[in-house]
C-alpha cells in the first residue's frame, strides 16, 4: 500500500501518525487486521532511491572467491567512501554446509527429521560455564562446542537405540545413532537466488546507494578513485562500472555550461560588430562573469545547488545580462559626443537611464517571480530556474550602474565608431586594415538591410488591411499548430542508456529466467549500437527493506548505448525480438527514470485502473483490456500490473477419513 500526502506535510509526523493508526487497528477487537497478518511495517519511499552505480567484479572463474572478496574487501572499502550509504552484493555463489538426509535410513533407525535438526543445533553451540577461582584471581569458563571441521558434523549423536532407561540402569548395552549413519554431509553452495552477468560473462555485481542529500557526481568520483586503488592491489580482478547516473548528470551540466560560454562569446561578437570598438564590448562582457559569480554566491545563501534547472536559468539570462550595460554605455558615449568630459559623461549618462533599466529589469524578474510560489515538485524544480534569472539580472543591474560608469570615466579618448580603434592603438596597420574592412563590409550590409526594412515598413503602412488579414491568418494557423503539438510533463531526454525489465510468470525457476535473459543479451551484444549490457537475474537488492516485487522470475538488463548512437535506434532494432515475450519484457527509457518518477511519470505513460468488488471478475476484465491495448500500434509495453501470486500445490485433508485412520 502506498500513501501520498499533501505537499509540505512533515513526513516524520505523518509516518508516526500512520504507525499509531495501524497499531490501534491491529489491537482493535473485530474489524481489525486478520490474525495471520504480521505486524505492519511503515517505510518512507523515495523515487530517487535507486543505485547510482553498478559495478561488475570479474576475472576469476571461481564465483565463490569472487563473492567472498567482494563482500570482505570491495564492499567494505566502498561503504567507507563519503556519501555511500550502502553497497549491496548480488550474484555469485555462497558457501553452505548441506546435510542430505536419507529417508529410508531415518525410518530404519526410527529417527525423525526434527531429531536430526535439534541434535545439530544442540551440538553446535558455545555456552558460558561459570567461573573458576585460583588464588586471588577469578577466570571465566566457557564451553566451546562449535564445529571446527566438516567431519565433526558427521559425528553428532542424533539418537540412542537398543536400550531404555530401565535397561540402562540394569547395565544393558545401548548404541548411538550418528548423523553420518542417516545423512551425508557435503561442502556445497547455497541455492542461487540471483545471477549477475556483464557483457555475457558471469560476474559479481555491486550496487551502490548514496546517502540522502549526497552529490551523485562527487560520490561517483570518489568511488572511481577507490576502484583505481583496488585495481592496483588486485590486478587479477576486473572492476568495471556497468551503469552510472553520474555520467548523464555530468554531461547535462557540461552541455549547459558550454552553452553559457558560447552565448557569452556570441554576445561579445555581436557587440563588437555593432559598436566597432574593442573597449566597449570588453567592458560590457565583464558583466557576464561578475554577475555569474554574484549569482553563485546568492545560490549558496539560498541553498540552491548547481543543477540542470539552475544552470538553465543562467543560460536563459546570459543574453539579458548585457541589455542594461549596453543602454548605459551607449548613453555615456552619446554624452561624450555632446562634449562632456569622461567623468561628467559617465555620471550624467548613467543617471539618465538608471530608472529606466531598473524598471525594465524588475518587469522581467516579475515574470519569473510567480513560479517561486508554485507548490509541489514542479515548484521545487522550476523555482531554482526563477531564482537564477532573478539573481543574475539583479547582479547585472548593480554592475551596469556601478562598475561600467567607473570604467567609462577612465576612457580619456572617446570610443570611435568609425573602426579606427577596433583593435587598439598599438596593433599592426595591416591587421587593423583587415578588421576595419570587415567591419565596414558588415556595416554596409546592415545598412542595406535597414533600407530594405524601411521600404517593407512603408509598403505595409500603405496596405494596412491586407497586412492585418495576413497576420490574423498566421495567428489562427499558429493556434492550430500549438494545439496539435504533443504534451508531456518531461521532454524526451536522450540518456544514452535504457533498461529492459523481464517478468515471467511467478513460479518460473531461476534457470529458465536466466536462459530467456541470455537470449536478449545475445541480441543486444550483436547490435553495433550497444556498448555494454549489465544483467541481474533473480532477487534484487532491497532498498530500505522493500524487495520491489523482484523474484526468481524477474530480470533487469541495463543497456549502455555506444557514442554516436541514439537510444531510439537501438530500441527500434530490439522491438522485433521482444515480441515473442509478449508483455513479459518491457523497455524503460527516460520517463521511467528517477526524475520521471519524481515528476509523476511513473513506469508508464498511461495507466488504466479497473475497480470492482469481484476480484476474479475484475482480473478477467483487465486481461481483456490488456489484449485490446496490445492491438493498438501506438501502444507498447502493455502488461498487467496485478501479481497473481506464487503457484502452489494444495493438499485438502478429509477430517472424517483422517479421524477413522
Amino acid at each position: 500500500m502506498t500513501l501520498r500526502f499533501a505537499w509540505g506535510t512533515d513526513m516524520d509526523f505523518a509516518a508516526l501518525n500512520v504507525r499509531e493508526k495501524l497499531d490501534v487497528l491491529r489491537n482493535s477487537e473485530g474489524g481489525g487486521l486478520p490474525e495471520q497478518a504480521e505486524r505492519p511495517v511503515v517505510l518512507r519511499t523515495d523515487p530517487t532511491s535507486e543505485p547510482i552505480l553498478a559495478i561488475s567484479v570479474a576475472g576469476r572463474e571461481d564465483l565463490w572467491s569472487l563473492k567472498d572478496i567482494s563482500e570482505s574487501v570491495i564492499k567494505r572499502r566502498l561503504e567507507q567512501v563519503d556519501g555511500v550509504a550502502q553497497a549491496a552484493v548480488v550474484g555469485g555463489l555462497e558457501r553452505e554446509i548441506q546435510v542430505e538426509v536419507d529417508p529410508e535410513r531415518l525410518d530404519a533407525y526410527g529417527v525423525t527429521i526434527e531429531q536430526v535438526s535439534q541434535a545439530i543445533d544442540a551440538a553446535n553451540q558455545n555456552a558460558p560455564g561459570g567461573t573458576i577461582r585460583r588464588g586471588r584471581f577469578r577466570y571465566a569458563l566457557r564451553t566451546l562446542g562449535e564445529f571446527q571441521e566438516i567431519g565433526d558434523i558427521g559425528g553428532v549423536v542424533v539418537a540412542r537405540r537398543g536400550a531404555d532407561s530401565t535397561s540402562v540402569r540394569a547395565g544393558a548395552q545401548s548404541s548411538s545413532v550418528l548423523l553420518r549413519d542417516v545423512a551425508t554431509v557435503t561442502n556445497g553452495f547455497r541455492e542461487r537466488e540471483s545471477i549477475t552477468r556483464y557483457d555475457g560473462q558471469e560476474a559479481v555485481g555491486l550496487l551502490l546507494f548514496k546517502e540522502s542529500g549526497a552529490n551523485t557526481v562527487r560520490v561517483a568520483e570518489r568511488v572511481e578513485t577507490v576502484l583505481a586503488q583496488l585495481r592496483e592491489q588486485y590486478p587479477e580482478i576486473r572492476l568495471a562500472v556497468a551503469t552510472s547516473q553520474a555520467g548523464f548528470i555530468s554531461e547535462a551540466i557540461s552541455n549547459v555550461i558550454q552553452e553559457v560560454l558560447l552565448g557569452g562569446v556570441l554576445a561579445f561578437l555581436v557587440l563588437f560588430l555593432f559598436l566597432r570598438d574593442v573597449r566597449v564590448p570588453v567592458a560590457i562582457a565583464l558583466v557576464i562573469p561578475i554577475s555569474l559569480i554574484a549569482t553563485f554566491a546568492l545560490f549558496d545563501a539560498a541553498g540552491i545547488s548547481i543543477n540542470i534547472m539552475s544552470l538553465g536559468g543562467l543560460a536563459l539570462g546570459v543574453g539579458l545580462l548585457m541589455d542594461n550595460s549596453i543602454v548605459v554605455v551607449e548613453n555615456i558615449i552619446r554624452q561624450r559626443e555632446l562634449g562632456l568630459g569622461p567623468v561628467e559623461a559617465a555620471a550624467v549618462g548613467t543617471e539618465e537611464v538608471q530608472r529606466a533599466i531598473v524598471a525594465s529589469t524588475l518587469t522581467t524578474i516579475a515574470v519569473f517571480g510567480p513560479i517561486i510560489y508554485v507548490r509541489g515538485v514542479a515548484g521545487e524544480m522550476f523555482g531554482s530556474l526563477s531564482f537564477a534569472v532573478a539573481f543574475a539580472l539583479g547582479a547585472s543591474v548593480l554592475v551596469a550602474i556601478t562598475l561600467l560608469p567607473a570604467m567609462a570615466a577612465r576612457w580619456t579618448v572617446a570610443p570611435a565608431l568609425d573602426g579606427s580603434a577596433a583593435v587598439g592603438g598599438g596593433a599592426g596597420r595591416g591587421r587593423r586594415n583587415i578588421i576595419t574592412r570587415f567591419l565596414d563590409s558588415f556595416e554596409a550590409s546592415f545598412a542595406r538591410f535597414a533600407a530594405w526594412y524601411e521600404r517593407m515598413l512603408a509598403l505595409a503602412l500603405d496596405h494596412r488591411w491586407p497586412v492585418l488579414g495576413v497576420a490574423l491568418v498566421l495567428l489562427v494557423v499558429a493556434v492550430f499548430v500549438t494545439l496539435s503539438l504533443p504534451r508531456s510533463m518531461l521532454p524526451q531526454v536522450e540518456q544514452g542508456s535504457f533498461r529492459i525489465a523481464l517478468s515471467l510468470p511467478r513460479g518460473t525457476p531461476l534457470e529458465r529466467t536466466s536462459q530467456d535473459a541470455a537470449r536478449l543479451e545475445s541480441v543486444l551484444q550483436n547490435d553495433p549500437g550497444v556498448a555494454a549490457v549489465f544483467t541481474r537475474v533473480g532477487r534484487q537488492a532491497a532498498v530500505a527493506g522493500v524487495d520491489d516485487a523482484s523474484g526468481l522470475h524477474t530480470a533487469l538488463l541495463d543497456v549502455r548505448v555506444a557514442d554516436g548512437t541514439t537510444t531510439a535506434e537501438v530500441i527500434g532494432r530490439l522491438r522485433p525480438h521482444l515480441d515473442p515475450f509478449g508483455g513479459a519484457a518491457t523497455v524503460e527509457t527516460g520517463q521511467a527514470t528517477a526524475l520521471g518518477k519524481l515528476m509523476g511519470g511513473g513506469e508508464s505513460d498511461l495507466a488504466v485502473r479497473v475497480r470492482g468488488e469481484d476480484l476474479d471478475g475484475m482480473l478477467a476484465l483487465a486481461q481483456q483490456i490488456e489484449l485490446r491495448l496490445r492491438s493498438v500500434n501506438a501502444v507498447t509495453n502493455v502488461r498487467l500490473g496485478t501479481e497473481l501470486g506464487h503457484p502452489e500445490v494444495r493438499v485438502e485433508v478429509d477430517r472424517e477419513r483422517a479421524a477413522s485412520y
